[in-house]
């Protein structure tokens, strides 16, 4: 065997060893974290990321469709973006950071990495430690006291975009129009909150 082919041949011995090592980290890193499709204008994209898990698990697609499907998330982010001052901006990103730390602390990794069985449970002790909303008439707050807890934000804004999504008004509420005239054996045959 000529030296040539030998240098040729360790070099590209080299070369496969190292891409490989490197493919493997490449897809290992992929299939930690989930890419969006979407460009967050708030957010940054690992947040993006981690607020659409939280959509998903409090919304997961079952027979009806999921928060990610409907677009909660990307309604979330332009809903911090738009409608809050900068600073309950500051307190909704605080207490993105600080529910990362303690998810962090108590499971090991991110809540991103975390199985949806350790997502579950992580957000529903979360549910179970927020303080309630304050009491409220026709969406005004009777007694404020001061900005609501992260979780319970966040919750809102989930169910908000995804009850107000035109999808859900479709094909899963039903509309009944009030004031209407009284019909008491009206058969139901698909109504919707959106009449096309």
């Amino acid at each position: 065997m000529n030296r040539r082919l030998a240098l040729k041949n360790a070099a590209l011995f080299m070369g496969y060893t190292v891409s490989a090592s490197a493919l493997t980290e490449t897809f290992v890193a992929c299939s930690k974290t989930a890419h969006l499709t979407w460009k967050p204008i708030f957010l940054s994209d690992s947040q993006a990321n981690t607020i659409a898990e939280i959509t998903e698990t409090i919304l997961p697609k079952t027979t009806t469709p999921g928060a990610k499907e409907l677009g909660v998330p990307q309604f979330v982010d332009k809903m911090l973006h738009d409608l809050l001052g900068e600073k309950d901006q500051a307190d909704f990103l605080t207490g993105l950071a600080a529910m990362e730390d303690r998810c962090e602390a108590e499971n090991g990794k991110s809540f991103v990495e975390c199985t949806p069985a350790q997502r579950e449970a992580f957000l529903l002790k979360l549910d179970q430690e927020a303080p309630p909303l304050p009491p409220s008439l026709w969406g005004i707050t009777l007694k404020p006291s001061g900005p609501p807890a992260f979780f319970r934000r966040l919750k809102s804004l989930t169910l908000m975009g995804y009850y107000t999504s035109e999808k859900v008004g479709k094909t899963i509420l039903a509309y009944d129009p009030v004031p209407g005239t009284y019909i008491p054996c009206m058969p139901l045959n698909g109504q919707h909150a959106w009449n096309e």
